[in-house]
């Protein structure tokens, strides 16, 4: 005879549900944790080919109908971790095949033919659509006009494609919990990231990887150079930090805990890249989130701040003569150089800059309307070293294709009228976010995540990149996902816990 359900009978109740987060969130930071160590270490052997790894991804895509959330996530895994977007790419013909765009492309076709919301983000999804509209006009025509290759105009354009990620939110996760499961599991890959950085900045591990992810840096004085470790998975650190910073403020005991440690996990990221354009706009981020994020969260940011300084100051006031000298000084001098401009006002990488852009506005101007097209050049050349073995014999010149004024490399690529169409795109949340009633520090910080990376854009590559794309199509899907719900439901929502 069949159970009769009664009132009595035991539920999973909110308190377990609550007490099941922590668990759930510390078992995949895990995951991530070990599968980028693997991957990075190379641990299951160099002999396996790329095209297995492609098997499994495709494997894991196939599931998609299934768990949309969980491919959101292999996506992100794809293109905002350890390796670059392109690590795991595969030639089919002439063309490769990424891992990361078939996820991508799953994901689209399910928001197409099976979407849980039925809304295409209003004005924001028509400018974002306006915008690669015009990206492909002016690149085919530059293909026509026989100024740039197919392959060129199609790889160029390529990395923007990924702004389409902004469709997936808001179409497929309508609920603020898989919201907030998404941005908590990107927020878990950049905090492993910064744990690969570390281990490969002080302990030269990873070898497979380490070659792609360090750079030189020459020191202030010239006399020696600075080893810093970039890896894809720091944009996203950088874009959702403040969003970080919210969680460890308003959660409490374990779950204060685990963002802490992905708080410290992201800034260790950031803080080994040496990248000054980052660390000025973290500073701006303050800034905001102390005018944006309530009385409650400038309090706690105050506390933060004062524990940070307190432990800055006993570290390099009792730490090592080696830490102090291969971690803690470089950071201390070439930080220092944000607080005194005159000290970077003759560098070489600003002047080259300041040169390409003064190189390039010439073109902006006769080609306003439609630019010159992606992959087409712009009247800027660089030198590449061509070298036999270990000795370089000769230098050859060719077009330099990509722009680190990002507003002016929109304009080239797409014209005046797509420039706005993104700016708008970018804005358009951006001010939903500050403007939102009643006020949430979680969406807040997802603002200035926006913000942040559009201030850096000015003389960094932020726009037009595949792990910077992608992280801008996450933020601005949840801002809108968010204003929608609140629209659609009649009450206020939010991230905020």
């Amino acid at each position: 005879m069949p159970s009769i359900r009664t009132t009595t009978a035991p539920t999973w109740s909110a308190t377990a549900r609550r007490a099941a987060e922590p668990l759930r969130a510390g078992a995949f930071a895990l995951a991530v944790a070990v599968l980028e160590l693997v991957l990075a270490h190379a641990a299951v052997g160099p002999e396996i080919p790329h095209y297995l790894f492609l098997f499994v991804g495709l494997f894991v895509v196939a599931l998609v109908f299934r768990f949309p959330l969980a491919t959101a996530l292999v996506f992100f895994l794809l293109v905002d971790s350890v390796f670059t977007p392109t690590y795991f790419a595969h030639n089919v013909g002439a063309l490769s095949v990424r891992p990361y765009e078939v996820a991508l492309a799953c994901l689209l076709a399910l928001a197409l033919v099976r979407p849980r919301q039925r809304t295409w983000g209003g004005p924001v999804g028509l400018a974002l659509a306006i915008f690669l509209a015009l990206v492909t006009i002016s690149a085919a025509l530059a293909v026509k006009s026989g100024s740039a290759s197919l392959t060129e105009a199609f790889n160029w354009a390529r990395p923007l494609s990924l702004l389409t990620f902004f469709y997936v939110v808001i179409r497929l996760f309508p609920s603020v919990e898989q919201r907030r499961l998404l941005l908590t599991g990107v927020a878990i890959m950049a905090a492993c990231t910064g744990l690969v950085a570390l281990l490969i900045s002080t302990a030269g591990a990873f070898p497979s990887i380490a070659a792609s992810a360090r750079a030189a840096l020459t020191g202030q004085e010239g006399a020696e150079s600075i080893e810093r470790v970039r890896l894809a998975g720091l944009s996203a650190g950088y874009a959702l930090f403040w969003f970080c910073v919210v969680q460890v403020a308003t959660r409490r005991g374990r779950a204060r805990l685990g963002w802490s440690a992905l708080l410290l996990g992201i800034a260790v990221d950031i803080a080994l890249s040496f990248n000054r354009n980052m660390w000025l706009g973290l500073l701006v981020g303050a800034v905001l989130m102390a005018v944006l994020g309530g009385t409650f969260i400038r309090s706690r940011m105050a506390v933060g701040t004062a524990a940070m300084v307190a432990g800055v100051a006993l570290l390099i006031a009792f730490g090592s003569a080696t830490t102090q000298s291969s971690v803690v000084r470089p950071i201390v001098e070439r930080g220092g150089t944000i607080l005194n401009p005159v000290r970077t006002a003759h560098e070489s990488s600003l002047e080259e800059r300041a040169s390409e852009t003064s190189k390039a506005w010439p073109f902006a101007e006769r080609h306003p309307l439609l630019g010159v097209g992606a992959g087409a050049p712009f009247g800027v050349y660089a030198n590449h070293p061509v070298e036999s073995g270990t000795l370089l014999v000769g230098v050859t010149v060719a077009p330099q294709l990509f722009l680190h004024n990002q507003y002016l490399y929109l304009v080239l690529i797409s014209g005046l009228p797509g420039l706005i169409a993104f700016l708008f795109f970018l804005g358009s949340p951006l001010a939903a976010a500050v403007r939102r009633s009643p006020r949430d520090p979680a969406i807040a910080a997802c603002g200035i995540g926006i913000a942040l990376i559009m201030v850096s854009a000015v003389v960094a590559i932020y726009f037009t990149t595949e792990d910077m794309t992608a992280v801008l199509g996450l933020l601005t899907g949840v801002i809108v996902a968010d204003r929608g719900s609140r629209a659609a439901a009649g009450e206020p929502s939010g991230l905020a816990p």
